[in-house]
């Protein structure tokens, strides 16, 4: 369960205006942050979709995230009801195919959702809501497999249905989303806009499981997520204008769309050698991958042991999905609406205070934010990501479903921490747009090699020790954020 709350601007769209002026002649020169020239040929000059437009698809992280967390929990059950006689309580010979199962159908999810990002890339780029459109299409699919496979009493089908999960990833939803805010043209309205759409997607997240358990059965929540997917899908069409970038003020885009097969295919790769070239965004794109190979397969195996070791329901199991996000939703509320308000006041009251300054003092108000945001993230970083390495052992040593409740709130408060760490990488790095489908990429590499490691510990180990080997990784992911910033300091 990925985040994004960014809450400082550390970068200028105003740089993105066309100004008519010589070739020889510097585009950039009043601009008061030095850009490569590499970077600002990359970053387009028109917006790709209107400001009007680009806050009318904020509700679509409210919809999609309630129709990834009504499925989340009984995902999970409908393979137990698949493969164990009584899916509330699976016997010891049926234990092992179950928890194979969760683990291949998380690989088989995240190993989809690499390729994608090479797919949707150009969608993202050129045609923001279209790709949009095609994740909502792609994950009411996936769902309808899962259906089908729950009919058919097939693990095969139930299984398979992941490959389209996989193209409509939670990853590639925010990646998607944030390839349409990138092009709101006002300052700082990146970070605001990335903040409240997890806010939103964690809104979406808590809400949902509450609803489906109310519901007659396990399988009538995949009908509640193809009918909110597909009323998203509508209000798309029929609300948000289709944008598209013009390829001729976009000569980069050119080649993503040519004839060439072997450029094609060159392009799916571009992410990571885009990465390489961009060195000062390597150690907090290290750290998303350490972090997700931790998440990505955290809330299963947390579903997984409350099954086998407390006998939870598919209802229980939502409730930890539904204590997950609220916890995460009014952490994020706080920090990226309510906190950057009360900032702001403050600073308006004492700039008031101070309205004859020197010029020198409106300078260094030009780069103080900046510096300061880019601290404040790091920081955010590190205190979420904390809360997970001493939280997470305790997993192991849970005594009770009431324990474990209690355990995964704290859990929650760091699943915020992947918002801060892209807000850093992006602050830092040459090219915005690349460095977010290079985050994207590393997300979905460390949740394609999670399930293969975390699942075999607790399928060949113990469902206990997964808990202690995800805080080990949660450190690796600090350690890469404290040498990115000392690396720039």
């Amino acid at each position: 369960m990925p985040g994004y709350a960014l809450t400082s601007g550390h970068w200028h769209p105003d740089m993105m205006e066309v100004v008519s002026v010589p070739e020889s002649d510097p585009l950039l020169a009043t601009d008061p942050i030095d850009v490569p020239p590499s970077v600002s040929g990359s970053v387009p000059r028109t917006p790709a979709i209107s400001p009007k437009a680009i806050r009318l698809v904020l509700p679509i992280a409210f919809t999609a995230a309630f129709a990834i967390a009504a499925t989340s929990a009984t995902t999970v059950y409908a393979y137990a009801a698949i493969l164990c006689d009584n899916p509330n309580q699976c016997e010891d010979g049926d234990r092992s195919s179950y928890t194979a199962a969760v683990a291949l159908a998380s690989f088989i999810a995240n190993a989809t959702g690499i390729v994608a990002v090479g797919f949707l890339r150009q969608w993202a780029e050129s045609r923001p809501t279209s790709g949009l459109c095609l994740w909502l299409a792609g994950r009411a699919l996936g769902v309808g497999i899962l259906f089908v496979g729950v009919t058919l009493r097939s693990i095969s089908v139930a299984i398979a249905g992941r490959f389209f999960d996989g193209l409509a990833s939670d990853n590639i939803l925010h990646y998607i989303l944030a390839a349409i805010y990138v092009h709101d043209p006002g300052a700082g309205s990146f970070s605001q806009l990335m903040g409240t759409s997890l806010a939103l997607y964690m809104i979406g997240m808590s809400i949902s499981p509450a609803f489906v358990s109310i519901l007659p059965s396990f399988t009538s929540s995949f009908t509640v997520a193809i009918a909110i997917l597909g009323l998203s899908l509508l209000y798309l069409v029929a609300f948000v204008p289709v944008a598209r970038i013009d390829d001729q003020q976009q000569p980069n885009n050119v080649k993503c769309h040519g004839a060439n097969p072997r450029e094609s295919w060159k392009d799916y790769f571009r992410p990571i050698t885009n990465l390489a070239k961009d060195r000062r965004a390597i150690l907090p794109a290290v750290a998303v991958f350490f972090y997700n190979f931790t998440q990505a397969y955290l809330f299963p195996s947390i579903m997984v042991d409350a099954a086998l070791s407390f006998n939870a329901t598919s209802k229980e199991n939502g409730y930890i999905i539904s204590l997950a996000a609220t916890t995460s939703s009014i952490y994020l509320l706080f920090v990226s609406v309510v906190l950057p308000k009360i900032k702001r006041s403050g600073k308006q009251q004492h700039e008031s205070t101070h309205a004859n300054g020197a010029d020198e003092e409106s300078a260094t108000a030009l780069v103080s934010p900046s510096a300061s945001g880019l601290r404040s993230d790091v920081i955010s970083a590190l205190v979420s990501m904390s809360t997970q390495l001493i939280t997470l052992p305790f997993f192991g040593v849970a005594d009770s479903l009431t324990t474990l409740y209690g355990l995964v709130v704290l859990v929650a408060l760091g699943l915020g921490a992947p918002s801060y760490i892209k807000s850093h990488a992006v602050a830092v790095s040459l090219d915005k747009n690349s460095t977010l489908a290079s985050l994207t990429v590393l997300e979905s590499l460390g949740g394609l090699i999670s399930p293969i490691v975390m699942g075999a510990i607790q399928n060949k180990v113990s469902s206990k020790a997964v808990f202690a080997a995800s805080s080990s990784f949660v450190g690796s992911a600090i350690v890469c954020i404290l040498l990115s910033w000392s690396s720039i300091r």
